[in-house]
């Protein structure tokens, strides 16, 4: 998968950018805050319909307009495609499109559409950091490849928030606690579906984490990828084997929980509160790693994601990291390097540009206050 070109108008600092990408390595260079990342944000709302950097879309407009759009022109196995999305301001109320070559579609047809992966400091977090950091990075992956899956979340995290305001209103205000029982059922019916999935994705995922981690250490350790069912109180629940986690499973938690769930209004086990289990040499990595391993950890991770959804489609999508060079010690830049030369198209966001060495045909785009200079290699 490549980008051909990227247009962003009325887009944080850009009011109008246009800009050919043929290269299979793109360098976006300067000092901070000129709107490199910008550029990176752009591309990934182009292929997710949100930011990587706030929930808030409004934020994303140019200060002082109501209106924005950003497209991404790209190649995959299935030929040329468009994907464009409008946000703006209508008799008071904002709205948004997107449309996949000009014709309007609905978030999950977007989704998958655009295959990227993003890389951010952020993310080498993923080990020590909390367990929503590595539910979005397994549900990201999943979801890339897999449009049932990113379905089956929207209408949980529905199920969930509905769940969570009956709860409040119960210990609030009390009432008959039978205005769960359908939003229990859908809810313990979209649990058990998640986490089939899950399952189903964690083989995977391990095989290549676990390839990917052996390749950048040579060898020399071992790390492997779990799964955690947890409680909101830390609790493990341990069903007898993965086939187990299903319908009858979510059912009896629920029930055993439903009156804690009240005292506490919020639904306190499901696949919103699980967690992977990350493993280094049969020990912890979160607990016991040192920070080297666990960076290298965390890079396993994102690279698998690379490798996860090609394996699954056939083509690897493109890769933005964002400052992420000078976080990284010379020898795992070196393995990401070596990773993605000459089969990722990357788009590299740096301040010292000379932390990319010549891959396979490297553009340099010089950025300073929401201007793009492209640079001759070597100027």
């Amino acid at each position: 998968m490549r980008i051909k070109e990227l247009y962003a108008v009325n887009f944080r600092n850009y009011a109008n950018c246009q800009l050919a990408l043929p290269a299979m390595i793109n360098v976006f260079y300067g000092a901070n805050a000129q709107g490199k990342t910008n550029l990176l944000e752009a591309i990934f709302y182009g292929a997710f319909g949100m930011s990587h950097r706030t929930n808030q879309e409004e934020d994303l407009l140019k200060l002082g307009n109501d209106a924005m759009a950003v497209g991404v022109v790209y190649e995959s196995f299935s030929g040329n495609h468009e994907v464009k999305l409008k946000k703006y301001k209508q008799q008071e109320r904002w709205k948004k499109e997107i449309l996949l070559d000009g014709a309007k579609v609905r978030p999950k047809e977007h989704y998958g559409a655009l295959n990227a992966v993003m890389f951010s400091p952020e993310d080498l977090q993923l080990v020590k950091g909390e367990p929503a950091l590595r539910r979005r990075f397994f549900d990201m992956q999943i979801s890339q490849t897999d449009p049932v899956y990113y379905d089956l979340l929207v209408k949980y995290n529905r199920v969930l928030l509905q769940r969570n305001r009956l709860l409040k209103d119960l210990r609030d205000n009390g009432g008959n606690v039978a205005v769960l029982q359908p939003w229990n059922e859908e809810f313990i019916r979209l649990a058990a579906a998640i986490t089939a999935k899950r399952m189903g994705a964690l083989g995977n995922l391990e095989a290549i984490a676990t390839e990917v981690y052996a390749s950048i250490t040579e060898h020399k350790e071992q790390l492997t990828v779990g799964y955690e069912l947890k409680a909101n109180n830390g609790e493990l629940l341990y069903p007898g084997t993965a086939a187990e986690i299903g319908e009858a499973f979510y059912r009896s938690h629920l029930a055993e929980r439903q009156r804690i769930d009240i005292l506490r209004g919020n639904t306190g086990i499901g696949p919103h509160r699980d967690d992977l289990r990350l493993l280094l040499n049969g020990v912890s990595l979160r607990s016991f790693g040192s920070q080297g391993q666990q960076r290298s950890g965390a890079l396993a991770l994102k690279l698998s994601q690379l490798e996860y959804v090609h394996r699954q489609i056939g083509e690897y999508p493109v890769l933005l990291l964002d400052d992420v060079m000078s976080e990284l010690d010379n020898n795992r830049r070196a393995q990401l390097l070596r990773f993605i030369d000459g089969r990722v198209q990357t788009f590299i966001t740096v301040n010292d540009r000379e932390l990319i060495p010549p891959l396979a045909g490297n553009a340099y785009y010089f950025i300073a206050n929401g201007k793009i200079s492209e640079v001759e290699d070597g100027q």
